[in-house]
């Protein structure tokens, strides 16, 4: 489903190159279950973001579902991302104005769903996460592990091909952290989404399929 060629991404910093991934090939098939991993500044929340096209290689290539992504205009790139990618970070990101059901409705809204529509699926959503009886709270209304939950639904609202999550128990006690694995397991399980997980916990990596390491860039 997911194929890199020769992916390279560099910063500059005063004129000077800094190359952070340094020519990667690799290949993910659909549903399969992916831990990301290697130390601080190895390139992994870099090489995630490449994937999920909210940044640019600065040469080669992200294929997905047979489509070169970074061969789409601007528009259709947005369009894409929001229909096909879901995201959770360590970071939840929710709109602290919006409750619950709200912030899981945000995508389907953006799709051009019905608000009808995208509100069924939200709450379907939550009550699949647990938080059936939390879909009017605001996020500061809700522990850290029920905004991860909400955090979940939203990703999931599209049903996306792939699931992108970066470091989402970081935050997070060792009792919720695997509720958390738990539920990216079962979605991937139901809906066949592919998912891919930056870590740094080996025990997190144990329960994925496999594991591509980064180190200086490269994929040992």
């Amino acid at each position: 489903m997911i194929e890199a060629v020769s992916l390279k991404k560099s910063f500059f910093l005063n004129e000077r190159e800094i190359p952070v991934l340094k020519g990667l090939d690799f290949t993910i098939k659909a549903g399969e279950r992916i831990a990301i991993c290697g130390e601080s500044g190895a390139g992994k929340s870099t090489l995630l973001q490449i994937i999920g096209s909210l940044d640019k290689p600065s040469s080669g290539t992200i294929t997905i579902s047979g489509t070169n992504i970074f061969a789409k205009p601007e528009h259709e790139l947005a369009k894409w991302r929001n229909q096909a990618l879901g995201f959770v970070f360590q970071f939840h990101h929710l709109l602290p104005e919006f409750t619950a059901l709200e912030n899981v409705m945000t995508p389907a809204l953006i799709n051009g769903d019905s608000t009808p529509a995208a509100r069924a699926k939200a709450g379907q959503l939550l009550d699949n996460v647990g938080l059936g009886n939390r879909k009017n709270h605001k996020p500061g209304e809700l522990s850290g592990g029920e905004q991860q939950r909400v955090a979940l639904a939203r990703a999931l609202v599209m049903q996306p091909q792939a699931l992108l999550a970066d470091e989402p128990t970081g935050n997070l006690d060792a009792k919720i952290s695997n509720e958390i694995v738990d539920l990216l397991l079962e979605c991937n399980r139901e809906f066949n989404t592919t998912l891919l997980l930056v870590t740094h916990s080996q025990r997190l990596a144990a329960r994925m399929d496999r594991t591509i390491v980064l180190e200086n860039g490269q994929i040992l």
